[in-house]
């Protein structure tokens, strides 16, 4: 008979039950652990009108306008922009199961 493995987040991810959004954990472990994303500074707006409404279009200031433009004074926020998917996994999956 096959041993089950040493914790229960690692059989979880051996039988590839990843299918559950991790955004909010992932979240606040960017929070306690930022070093588990890249970011990328640039600015963020949202579509209000038309066929994408509600989409989010980042800019990240590479390219150089002359004349003001509507990316001209808006704030600059940090996006993730990477994500260390395995370790994220493991920390949430282990964090849950010894909870």
């Amino acid at each position: 008979m096959e041993s089950l493995p040493s914790t229960s987040a690692s059989f979880w991810m051996s039988i590839s039950i990843i299918t559950i959004l991790h955004t909010d954990p992932t979240a606040l472990l960017a929070a306690v652990n930022p070093s588990l994303l890249t970011y990328s500074e640039g600015v963020v707006r949202v579509q209000t009108v038309g066929i994408t409404k509600g989409l989010t279009i980042f800019y990240n200031k590479q390219k150089r306008f002359v004349e003001v433009t509507e990316w001209s004074e808006k704030p600059i926020v940090k996006v993730a922009a990477t994500v260390d998917a395995p370790k994220v996994i493991e920390l949430v999956m282990t964090r849950l199961v010894n909870s």
